[in-house]
């Protein structure tokens, strides 16, 4: 993994009660640059967190709302177990977009998702 390549796509974000749903801004993927590859990397820092958390997809050049799809393997929690840890996810996909996505959530805090692919 090359440092310079990590980005934040969700910064510090807490629960505060005003809503239960967080969606990131798109961030270009392998798709995107058109590499072959198509390897991508995710890590969540959670603290206290109680949710759902995980990524999203698009072949769209330009997504529109029905463009975006969830990606097998980056979920993390059920919306009742409490997660307070730091974990990574592999993903593999030719997607033009990527997101993070939170639902369901209802307590803790999101210390950053950090994306490289």
């Amino acid at each position: 993994m090359n440092w310079i390549d990590i980005v934040i796509i969700l910064s510090a974000t807490s629960y505060d009660g005003s809503t239960a749903t967080v969606t990131g801004n798109k961030f270009k993927g392998d798709g995107y640059y058109g590499r072959a590859d198509g390897l991508h990397t995710v890590a969540y820092y959670l603290n206290g967190f109680i949710g759902t958390i995980k990524m999203q997809g698009s072949l769209a050049i330009d997504p529109q709302t029905s463009d975006w799809f969830d990606i097998d393997g980056t979920t993390l929690g059920d919306g009742s177990t409490v997660l307070s840890e730091n974990t990574f996810k592999n993903f593999t996909g030719n997607f033009m977009w990527v997101r993070v996505v939170v639902e369901n959530f209802s307590a803790g805090t999101i210390n950053k998702v950090l994306y490289n692919n």
